[in-house]
């Protein structure tokens, strides 16, 4: 005890080290407790947000529907009956015209009659629907806005907003974060999620409940990548990939719970109120989630640094000042003058500075090409996840198992990545899950036996699930600090623009041939995995703080096609 007391006295004053950080938050991830709290602080959101992103599965849904003629059901007429004298096809799932007969001339003769008089006379012309009637289990967003025939693109809609929002919600929070911080843009999407998930149960309007779903969306990436920011910048190198991998963990947890809510909820709308009101609880997570100390370190706010990184005793004990240059430096809080002209027109120049740090990832050549590499990386595994998933539609399968037993089996794609990832490096592991995702999904063009395809494919999934717990490592630890957030924002931007055209890689190429979209996303993955090989290795390295440390790095580890054949 005396040794680490003595230790941290001696070390105080040089927290803004990069390597004295380190030693410091080592020496506190040996409280298990406080490392176990941060974790479940920062990942625990991720349970609203595959709950909601997923949802869509059960808000909408596939009915049988006809048209309803008023006239007819007022007479008490049946469906069946309604069906037979005015649907093109009954027997048909989709019934979006109807002929033009004289519904209150068949209301006066009834319906024995008014078969008799179809029968005998030339069928009329026909019209669209004006309203319609639905088979389905519980009434879903479809019977509720009439989401049918020319107005079935807005049913998709509905779950494209949310990975609008997330493709939105990436790219803003990932350039605020560096700027304003990581616990601010994470409360912000707390207080997002806790307001538009009721509103969206509650919306009487179509396109209130897609801003909605938006929002959703936005508040998804923001809990995400800002909590994963924090978890990994407040862990050291030994617990940074144990949970880094775990972090996506919950992700499964939300998608075994969800099935488990619509199965218990009548409609959609109680659905929606049952995936968010408890989402009040952010409110704990907003309050004892701690801000980066490595961000404010790069802020110069060392003494808000101090208040988090050590406990009470300790910050009574150390030097108000922390080296001869914060001492040169006027304090903002002792000079009311200085502090108010640095805030005059800040939120602007905020703004341009939050500008300045993302151009600094497209302007500096070292990392340019570490973030395009990472860009095509996260498109692929989130187009290549989505396919996999969208086309699940054809297996016959009940959907309350199915989801279900989607996050059964995606659970061990984020523990997986813990194993190997203690044998091997983060670009090794990334290339190989990516390959053998690449391979199983071309594989499936070879296939004729449906059991087989499904087999096949959800390798794939499992592998495609695993590259996602390892690349948001490996991109966090690939960019410094004053620009980490920024690159993990803009990629996660990269992988809602794959969850975005995946839906029509399924619709419109499917159309062409049922192996093509499968075929494509092994190809691209592959070509994912050789790029992954020209990143440099980041295992056991230090985190970079400042641009200066990644100019500084010596030549095999920059990016380059020696890396290829190099995995330490």
């Amino acid at each position: 005890m005396e040794e680490r007391d003595a230790f941290l006295k001696h070390k105080r004053c040089k927290i803004m080290d990069t390597e004295e950080l380190e030693k410091i938050l080592e020496e506190k991830s040996r409280n298990y407790c406080w490392l176990f709290t941060l974790f479940i602080l920062a990942s625990t959101p991720g349970i609203f947000n595959s709950m909601h992103i997923t949802s869509y599965v059960f808000l909408s849904d596939n009915p049988k529907f006809w048209c309803d003629i008023a006239v007819l059901r007022n007479a008490n007429w049946t469906d069946e009956q309604i069906r037979n004298v005015s649907a093109v096809n009954p027997q048909a799932v989709e019934n979006c015209l109807m002929y033009d007969w004289d519904y209150e001339n068949f209301k006066k003769i009834g319906y024995e009659e008014a078969i008799k008089y179809i029968e005998n006379n030339e069928k009329p012309s026909q019209v669209a629907c004006t309203s319609y009637r639905y088979q389905e289990e519980k009434p879903s967003i479809v019977s509720e806005w009439d989401l049918v025939c020319e107005y079935t693109a807005l049913k998709s809609v509905a779950q494209v907003a949310v990975a609008l929002g997330k493709f939105s919600g990436a790219f803003v929070f990932g350039i605020f974060a560096d700027k304003f911080g990581r616990k601010k843009c994470f409360t912000l999407s707390c207080f997002l999620y806790i307001i538009s998930g009721p509103i969206a149960g509650f919306a009487q309007d179509y396109y209130l409940f897609l801003i909605m779903r938006l929002i959703l969306g936005v508040a998804g990436s923001g809990v995400y990548e800002n909590g994963y920011t924090i978890l990994t910048e407040m862990t050291v190198k030994r617990w940074r990939t144990q949970l880094g991998c775990l972090y996506n963990i919950s992700y499964s947890i939300g998608l075994i719970i969800l099935p488990i809510l619509a199965y218990f909820s009548t409609d959609w709308r109680h659905l929606q109120y049952y995936l968010s009101f408890p989402a009040v609880i952010l409110l704990l997570h907003c309050w004892y989630l701690p801000e980066s100390p490595r961000w404010l370190i790069t802020q110069g706010r060392y003494e808000e640094a101090k208040r988090i990184i050590f406990d009470k005793k300790q910050r009574n004990e150390m030097n108000l000042e922390t080296n001869s240059k914060s001492r040169s430096e006027p304090n903002r809080e002792q000079n009311p003058d200085l502090k108010r002209n640095e805030e005059h027109h800040a939120w602007y120049k905020k703004l341009f500075s939050a500008a300045m740090k993302l151009f600094k990832l497209y302007t500096n050549g070292e990392l340019l090409k570490r973030i395009l590499i990472c860009y095509y990386g996260w498109f692929v595994a989130s187009m290549a996840y989505f396919v996999i998933a969208l086309n699940a539609h054809n297996f016959t399968a009940n959907k309350y198992l199915y989801v279900a037993l989607n996050g059964l089996s995606e659970a061990p794609g984020y523990i997986v990545p813990l194993i190997v990832l203690v044998y091997m490096g983060r670009k090794l592991t990334s290339t190989l899950l990516f390959n053998i995702a690449g391979i199983a999904l071309i594989i499936i063009l070879f296939l004729k036996d449906a059991t087989a395809v499904m087999i096949v494919a959800l390798v794939g999934r499992f592998c495609i699930s695993a590259v996602f717990a390892v690349i948001i490592l490996h991109t966090s630890e690939l960019f410094p600090t004053s620009n980490r957030n920024s690159a993990i924002g803009t990629s996660l931007t990269m992988a809602q623009l794959g969850a975005i055209v995946a839906p029509f890689i399924v619709d419109i190429l499917g159309n062409i041939g049922w192996y093509i979209p499968s075929t494509l996303c092994g190809i691209v993955s592959v070509i994912a995995g050789l790029l992954i090989l020209m990143l440099p290795e980041t295992n056991n390295k230090p985190l970079p703080d400042q641009l200066q440390d990644v100019e500084d790095i010596k030549s095999k580890e920059r990016v380059s096609c020696m890396n290829c054949f190099t995995f330490v």
